[in-house]
């Protein structure tokens, strides 16, 4: 299993109110404020099960997960 790009966007746009009209690769997720705390757990478990792998606590960073780029590039990684 894969995470696609568009699925993320579309993740983000349906369940977070993200508007992907305005979302690069590169744009700052948690740290930009566009996500929050209380969306963290549910993107985990959107990577998990798109992902098929269960992260570990150490992987919960904004290295990983700040950015469409770096979910997709941990994702990739971890393939």
């Amino acid at each position: 299993m894969a995470i696609s790009r568009e699925s993320l966007v579309a993740y983000l746009e349906n369940e977070h109110g993200v508007d992907a009209a305005d979302l690069t690769d590169d744009a700052p997720l948690f740290s930009g404020g566009l996500l929050d705390s209380f969306s963290l757990v549910d993107l985990i478990l959107f990577i998990e099960k798109g992902a098929g792998f269960k992260m570990n606590p150490t992987e919960v960073s904004l290295d990983n997960l700040d950015s469409i780029e770096r979910i997709l590039g941990f994702v990739a990684a971890r393939a």
